[in-house]
């Protein structure tokens, strides 16, 4: 009894340092690493003249390729619990044409957000392309997977041709360009902060709640 007790404390302790590791490499490969800083103040006149809808207060940037945007979701859903009444997350994905292997899954994104499936799917999405390794930016492939997972293959295929997945694509093309995105999961938040996670996702989220409410970093 005492050794399977010490077994599962053992393997608890491993799946913590996994956890902890797996932070910390994308903390050191991802945001240090990047083109990128974890906290970019976007300039007064370029905040007048972002793309981003009146009510898009706060935006998450993410792709369905994105490991760390799997690891968030859920995170990222009880964050918004703690975001000011009215306020809600806008998930948008990227779809930067320097970023082509996260952006491929745009227009299923844009497309499953049109049919209003997009969070019903999420985690199953995520689980198809990081871990199973399905390229459902593949039309044959896709359309085994929307069978497999009771989607309606030629309704689908409809609403992907619409003219509102198109204007969500422009739109979401639009934001990624002019926020010059280079990694996901990435906040834009009162269309003047992009930040990058630089520290654990509570700590993280207290400082997306302090820009999006007084304005400025924890730090400040």
């Amino acid at each position: 009894m005492f050794k399977r007790f010490l077994y599962i404390v053992i393997y608890t302790i491993f799946i913590c340092a996994v956890s902890i590791g797996c932070t910390v490499a994308y903390y050191q490969y991802i945001v240090l690493n990047s083109d990128a800083a974890p906290l970019v103040r976007v300039e007064d006149k370029k905040v007048a003249r972002s793309p981003l809808k009146n009510s898009d207060f706060f935006v998450e940037i993410m792709s369905y390729g994105c490991h760390f945007c799997a690891i968030n979701d859920k995170a990222v859903d009880e964050l918004e619990k703690r975001l000011p009444e009215g306020v809600r997350v806008v998930r948008l994905h990227i779809n930067n044409a320097g970023q082509s292997g996260l952006a491929r899954y745009a227009p299923l994104f844009a497309t499953l957000e049109v049919m209003g499936l997009e969070s019903q799917y999420r985690e199953k999405i995520y689980t198809a392309v990081i871990k199973d390794n399905i390229d459902l930016a593949d039309d044959t492939v896709l359309n085994n997977w929307l069978e497999h997972n009771g989607i309606d293959v030629g309704k689908y295929h409809e609403i992907n041709a619409s003219p509102a997945v198109k204007a969500l694509l422009q739109y979401m093309s639009a934001v990624s360009n002019y926020y010059d995105v280079s990694a996901t999961p990435a906040f834009i938040v009162n269309k003047q902060w992009l930040a990058y996670q630089d520290r654990d996702f509570k700590a993280f989220g207290d400082q997306l709640i302090s820009l999006l409410t007084r304005h400025k970093p924890l730090e400040i």
